[in-house]
């Protein structure tokens, strides 16, 4: 697959490399993401010494350095250790070094970070250098660069978190296979998200349709990725792998709350909370949304979901299967993710557009239909800007939406919906609409979110 997007990373990354001096970027992200495609875009025609640190005897880890010194430089003298190896490098002047996975480090020799921050102290004021440092373990990258007393806290001039492809980026992706309906674009983006290893497989196996793609990648004799929800909780979360592997599964099974989450594992919220922080801040698994408009610090209504696709399609309808699902399978699971899909869009489109956006989310809660006579009602989707109040509705099925669409909407969003900005009602819609757009009605069906996606992220 070739290779898509990623020019504010790759400007950092150009940026330190063109400054005088001595400059550390560290590239985080989770496993997947493209993290060393980035390097090998951004050192493509350039000498750089680049090393995946893979996990063995410290003398096979400076021999990897030898060689890669060498093939740039022609020779290369023979190291017993990491640091030799590196303090070689500082000292012949070699301007740019990228290590790829460097939390193996720790495996390798512990030692290893404190060694590094004291060459890096030694020589950073006085050579010229970029030294690029890559991870996916993101709870561990933190432990290195990023927390107070880290051995090399502080170091970095510049940290990038490198996310998924936006979904824009991804129908760019997906047009370039020879996907074309706007559908099949969603559905695929439900499922894989923005992360580009999955697109590289289903580009290599050359199922253009979803439900053949799927039973391709997940269900087929040698599928790649049976096993791909374990794998990937079992690399990022290491030794914690079954506590955080709990609760994702509570979460999936209908556990949302911290409180019944916490009654389901039989764990102390106390601790409970140490690990869902995890999941949200430094593995970005899990997403805790408030009803809109409460303080997120203070509402005691958090829900938490699973905000990864891949791992969330994992547990629905891969995890314990012995059969791919079936259509009307699928189509439940892209209803909910279309949600968040369509969250993401209308936030890109109206930046796109102008306009800021101020905070979004959705909301829940009891509404007032008749006089005391009050229903409990959710609204998909609500997005604040500069400009207005935007509110929301998302359907994923065989029929239109129209007036009974908007005149529920309308009903469900008494509480949001009191806002001094105008407000403006959306409908998202896999069908199609028995209505027409006005200045206060916006109309989104797959053709116009695949088009309008693609021009503005």
């Amino acid at each position: 697959m070739k290779f898509y997007d990623r020019k504010k990373e790759l400007a950092v990354l150009e940026k330190a490399y063109a400054r005088d001096g001595a400059d550390m970027v560290v590239i985080s992200g989770r496993r997947r993401v493209g993290k060393s495609r980035l390097i090998e875009e951004f050192i493509r025609q350039k000498k750089a010494v680049s090393v995946l640190i893979v996990p063995k005897e410290e003398k096979q880890v400076a021999k990897d350095i030898e060689d890669e010194i060498r093939a740039v430089a022609g020779y290369s003298p023979s190291f017993a250790t990491f640091r030799d190896a590196m303090e070689y490098i500082f000292e012949q002047g070699f301007d740019l070094v990228c290590m790829d996975e460097f939390p193996n480090v720790l495996e390798v020799n512990k030692a290893i970070p404190y060694e590094m921050q004291r060459l890096w102290d030694r020589y950073k004021d006085r050579k010229d250098v970029l030294l690029v440092f890559s991870g996916s373990y993101m709870g561990m990258m933190n432990r290195l660069f990023a927390v107070n007393k880290a051995p090399l806290f502080n170091r970095a001039t510049n940290t990038i978190l490198l996310g998924p492809l936006p979904f824009g980026t991804v129908m760019d992706v997906l047009d370039g296979f020879g996907i074309r309906e706007a559908e099949d674009k969603i559905r695929f983006f439900c499922v894989f998200g923005g992360v580009p290893y999955y697109y590289v497989l289903v580009e290599k196996g050359g199922e253009k349709e979803f439900g053949a793609a799927i039973r391709s990648l997940f269900f087929d004799a040698g599928a790649q990725l049976r096993e791909e929800g374990e794998n990937v909780l079992k690399q990022e979360f290491g030794g914690a792998y079954s506590k955080y592997y709990a609760i994702l599964e509570a979460i999936h099974s209908g556990h949302v709350s911290m409180a019944e989450i916490s009654q389901k594992l039989g764990m102390r919220s106390t601790t409970l909370a140490k690990y869902m922080k995890a999941l949200q801040k430094e593995f970005r698994m899990v997403e805790r949304t408030v009803p809109f408009g409460q303080n997120p610090l203070k509402s005691k209504k958090g829900l938490y979901s699973i905000s990864d696709n891949t791992i969330a399609f994992w547990f629905s309808l891969v995890y314990g299967k012995r059969s791919a699902p079936s259509k009307e399978e699928l189509a439940a699971f892209i209803g909910r993710r279309f949600e968040l899909l369509c969250r993401g869009f209308l936030e890109s489109y109206l930046e796109g557009k102008g306009e800021k956006v101020i905070r979004s989310g959705r909301w829940w809660g009891q509404v007032e239909v008749q006089e005391r006579k009050f229903e409990q009602r959710e609204v998909d989707i609500v997005v604040e800007t500069d400009k207005a109040l935007y509110v929301a509705g998302c359907k994923w099925t065989g029929e239109k939406s129209g007036e009974a669409e908007l005149s529920s909407l309308r009903e469900s969003a008494k509480v949001p919906a009191r806002s001094r900005k105008p407000v403006v009602w959306v409908l998202f819609s896999r069908s199609g609409f028995s209505v027409k757009g006005a200045d206060d009605v916006l109309l989104f069906g797959p053709d116009r979110i695949a088009e309008m996606g693609a021009r503005f992220g």
